[in-house]
């Protein structure tokens, strides 16, 4: 779908869109002729950078930084994309944070960072979708396949995130009378420095020699699922979770 220009004149919002899958996604949509908003939490360069990529598809595109774990911080962001651009038609949620660990190990302060960056950042922009996108607008947020298929030293990560997928599902329903589709992608492993900076080579060796593929997967691979659930064509998909994992799990 990268070579049609099937978002012109929609406006979209990739929270977390600097780098690694969030950049991916931010890439395709502005590619599909979407005017494309980043925001970023740290990283100056980084969001610099993508959104040089971005302007290489004749669209406007702007980078804000904006905390996701901030309700304040959230609504203005929020507000603003609608006062520059008149309208916003696509959320894409992507922050997140990973801690290995039994759970007998977890601190107080693990528990609150996994909870901030998993749980209630995708709460922050969940809410202040439903108050501020368009009727028939799509809302997509990254969680993760583990909420599946295991728990053992993610037990607390994929805690977090199963909880956003309840969120989602409650969420669809809410605004499906708008027209407004609320879903998650849950990928496997993606080969990102996100994922790099959770995992031990070993760890990631086990998990590539876990895939069908031999390899983990890509932002590549998983931009298009999300490509897709923006669509027009996904519209009677809603309070879904989609997992794109390769057959790995």
């Amino acid at each position: 779908m990268a070579d049609v220009r099937d978002l012109e004149g929609k406006v979209a919002l990739v929270v977390g869109g600097s780098r690694n899958q969030g950049a991916a996604f931010a890439r395709l949509i502005a590619s599909r002729g979407a005017t494309t908003v980043i925001s970023y939490a740290n990283g100056e360069e980084a969001a610099q950078r993508t959104l040089v990529a971005l302007s290489k598809h004749d669209v406007n595109a702007e980078a804000v930084r904006s905390d996701a774990r901030v309700s304040a911080e959230v609504d203005t962001l929020f507000e603003g994309v609608v006062a520059r651009h008149g309208r916003l038609d696509i959320v894409v949620h992507t922050p997140g944070a990973v801690i290995k660990k039994p759970l007998v190990d977890f601190t107080d302060e693990d528990f609150d960072h996994l909870i901030d960056l998993n749980t209630r950042s995708a709460f922050n922009t969940l809410r202040a979708t439903a108050r501020h996108i368009a009727d028939g607008g799509r809302y997509v947020v990254l969680s993760t396949t583990l909420t599946a298929i295991m728990t053992g030293p993610y037990g607390l990560y994929s805690g977090s995130k199963a909880a956003v997928e309840r969120m989602v599902l409650a969420a669809g329903k809410e605004l499906g009378a708008r027209g407004i589709t609320v879903n998650a992608v849950a990928p496997g492993p993606v080969d990102d420095d996100f994922y790099r900076a959770a995992e031990t080579p070993e760890s990631i060796a086990a998990a590539t020699h876990h895939s069908p593929r031999d390899r983990l997967g890509h932002p590549g691979d998983i931009a298009p699922v999300v490509g897709w659930l923006i669509s027009d064509e996904a519209g009677w998909v809603s309070g879904q979770t989609v997992r794109a994992n390769g057959a790995m799990f």
